[in-house]
């Protein structure tokens, strides 16, 4: 039984999850390579390319903006071994470098580690967990631009979404580990949208396999629609549009719910139908996504404030409300799978997001169980980017950019 205290003085049994993270070569770990002096934010660069993104906050939220240009400089395998480096606690199970590509994202099935990888090499790995780290196969129709994926934890089976270098080209795939690099199934979205390309957090797979949706934007009519598809098949079981712009979605366990991050506004849509069973206004908008737990009871809010709702028997109603001045909530929350335990971890943006702190919550009490401060320094941003859960919310992982002298692990673990 999961064993917490309501003070905040910080967390027993305090580890880094490296087995979760270093994986796929650090999806995150790829965004500290060399930034021009001048401008305050991450570059990565590989050969022939750099790609430099930075956080702008506005009254309505966060911006983030990417730079992608030629050069002829120092590739980042070749500056990444200039510089000292952290070199994770406890045991690594493998780790899988690329010399020109970034991870987008990563996604963990029971036997299976998915990579979906962008810019130039951009694909699909996919990785034994048992295994060296040498992808059993990879897949792309273009070879560049932008990629998601998200795996069943409970099945064999994984989406995968992909976009090219101009983002007039959109593709939804559906795959297992025996696919072997050829879909199962493929979708063209009648879309394009260069400034909303693929991403991890636009693609979701239940728990059980049985469902797949992704969310895209029409940079003609600017609507954004979800899709959701039969994952066995590929047959579109829904189709919902709206002109609120679409940024992430999550799934209930069954598929039988999906949650819309909606600039600043969470919907729950109910993916037989597409009857809005619950909306909610958050406070803030853009590099954000609200995550849910797997029977729907319990979904997250963020922005400028952390937001927990629960169901109660007869609709949702907020259980925990969250603020700090200058802090931003949106890029790494993360619920457990049952219900229990919310996580988050806040961005400093006053101070160059230099400084931030993790915080977890008992959902049944709404207490605090505690919280874990970080500060850097340097001219990159230590964003925080990204969060996830263990079942029971035992233990809980962050990912950030990192700062420019790696004063806080890029991927952390705290457990409860």
């Amino acid at each position: 039984m999961k064993e917490k205290h309501t003070t905040q003085s910080g967390f027993r049994n305090l580890r880094i999850l490296t087995g979760l993270f270093s994986v796929a070569a650090l999806a995150f770990l790829a965004l500290f390579a060399a930034a021009n002096p001048s401008t305050r934010g991450e570059a990565t660069r590989a050969p022939g390319v750099t790609r430099r993104a930075f956080m702008k906050v506005t009254p309505q939220g966060v911006i983030q903006s990417t730079d992608i240009a030629n050069s002829k400089g120092t590739s980042l395998a070749a500056r990444v071994a200039q510089r000292p480096m952290l070199v994770p606690l406890g045991n690594t199970v493998w780790q899988y470098d690329d010399a020109t590509a970034i991870a987008d994202g990563v996604s963990i099935d029971a036997n299976n580690v998915w990579g979906a990888w962008t810019l130039s090499g951009a694909r699909l790995t996919i990785q034994a967990i048992t295994g060296d780290g040498t992808p059993a196969w990879s897949f792309s129709s273009f070879g560049s631009g932008n990629s998601g994926v998200a795996a069943a934890k409970g099945a064999d089976r994984s989406g995968f979404m992909e976009s090219n270098d101009v983002g007039n080209d959109f593709l939804q795939h559906g795959f297992r580990s025996t696919s072997n690099g050829t879909p199962d199934w493929s979708f063209p979205y009648p879309v394009s949208d260069p400034n909303l390309p693929a991403s991890s957090r636009k693609v979701a797979t239940s728990r059980d396999g049985s469902t797949i949706a992704a969310v895209v934007s029409d940079s003609v009519t600017q609507n954004s629609t979800l899709y959701v598809f039969d994952a066995n098949t590929g047959t579109v079981k829904l189709m919902w549009t709206d002109p609120l712009r679409m940024d992430g979605v999550a799934l209930t366990d069954d598929g039988s719910i999906a949650l819309v991050t909606q600039d600043n506004k969470a919907t729950l849509v109910d993916t037989s139908t597409g009857n809005i069973l619950f909306s909610v206004a958050g406070s803030g908008a853009g590099n954000i996504f609200y995550p849910i737990s797997g029977d729907g009871s319990v979904f997250a809010v963020g922005g400028f404030n952390f937001d927990v709702y629960a169901f109660n028997g007869t609709t949702y109603t907020q259980v925990i409300h969250f603020t700090r001045a200058n802090f931003w909530f949106g890029g790494a929350s993360t619920v457990s799978y049952d219900g229990s335990t919310v996580g988050t971890f806040g961005g400093n943006y006053t101070d160059g997001w230099l400084s931030g702190e993790v915080y977890l919550f008992d959902v049944p009490t709404g207490n605090m169980l505690g919280s874990y401060p970080v500060s850097g320094t340097g001219i990159y941003q230590g964003t925080p980017i990204g969060a996830g859960s263990n079942d029971n919310g035992t233990v809980m992982a962050f990912a950030s950019w990192g700062t420019q002298f790696h004063d806080w692990p890029e991927a952390r673990g705290h457990g409860v």
